[in-house]
């Protein structure tokens, strides 16, 4: 659904993005992750259309973005961060024009705006200024308005800003409802939220990608805490982040099944008293990447 090959981009002789590849598909939602000044706000505005790419391209449903940027943008849909709207109107005048620019009218229009609000829990302030609104509602305005013409592509950047824990479920429950029938690009620092929400994340750094992976991929590893009996067994087969225990056993991390490292100990004239299986957070991993990535500049 979004492709995005070999985009760069400078401003002046800073590089924001360089040579950067992005898939992501229909069914996906996919994390978009990295440090401040990473390059994901740039990704962001280059894949919808607003700046444009030194090089590369960007297919939007098979569209070029360059080539045919109104049919590309008919299927996209995208909600900035903080979500500026118009404070001076009514969300229900604001979700009308949105749908009039999208070409939707008459009872199309009407049924799109009523459905949409009511997914995004907003129908009971469509009659309030959106100025007085809470954070949380303007959010959700946003959401709705980005949602009423169906996109075949959602981009969020920041989506869960100002929502109460509630409203967070309840969102997380419409992005996997949307996913069914779209690719959506989460853009966020909250990990633990992505890792809750998110298929698959997309990891960038000094405008590269660093890092593209499933989470099922990741949780899926073979990755066993093991005690053994000597720092020298430890050694021998593979182990990793060595604490050493009382009389010489050894505490470490092994990426083999619990088999292979069962062998290997036996091979090796050791013991184990331990293996467990662990799971490597997001969280974990992406400092892992960002300190290797910013070690090799």
């Amino acid at each position: 659904m979004l492709q995005v090959r070999q985009i760069s981009k400078t401003f002046g002789l800073s590089r924001a993005v360089n040579q950067l590849n992005l898939t992501v598909e229909k069914g996906q939602i996919c994390g978009l992750l990295g440090p401040n000044g990473a390059g994901k706000s740039t990704t962001i505005r280059i894949i919808c259309g607003v700046l444009i790419p030194n090089s590369g391209t960007v297919e939007i449903d098979g569209i070029d973005l360059a080539k045919n940027p109104s049919r590309a943008k008919q299927s996209l849909g995208y909600v900035p961060e903080g979500a500026p709207l118009p404070l001076e109107l009514l969300p229900s005048e604001y979700l009308s024009s949105m749908a009039s620019l999208y070409g939707l009218t008459g009872t199309q229009k009407k049924e799109a705006i009523y459905h949409w609000a009511q997914r995004c829990d907003i129908s009971n302030v469509l009659q309030k200024p959106i100025g007085t609104l809470s954070r949380g509602y303007r959010q959700r305005v946003a959401l709705t308005a980005a949602l009423l013409h169906e996109p075949k592509l959602l981009i969020l950047d920041e989506p869960s800003t100002g929502l109460d824990p509630v409203q967070r479920a309840t969102f997380q429950s419409l992005l996997r409802e949307v996913a069914e029938h779209a690719a959506v690009l989460y853009s966020s620092h909250h990990l633990a939220e992505v890792e809750a929400t998110c298929d698959v994340t997309a990891i960038i750094n000094h405008g590269e990608l660093i890092e593209n992976h499933r989470f099922s991929e990741l949780m899926n590893k073979d990755n066993q805490t093991l005690e053994v009996s000597s720092k020298e067994v430890a050694i021998s087969i593979g182990g990793e982040d060595l604490e050493e225990l009382e009389n010489g056993w050894v505490r470490c991390l092994v990426e083999r099944s619990a088999e292979e490292i069962v062998e290997l100990v036996q091979k090796n004239g050791g013991n184990v008293r331990l293996i467990q299986p662990t799971t490597q957070s997001l969280e974990s991993r992406y400092l892992e990447l960002i300190l290797d990535s910013e070690a090799g500049q």
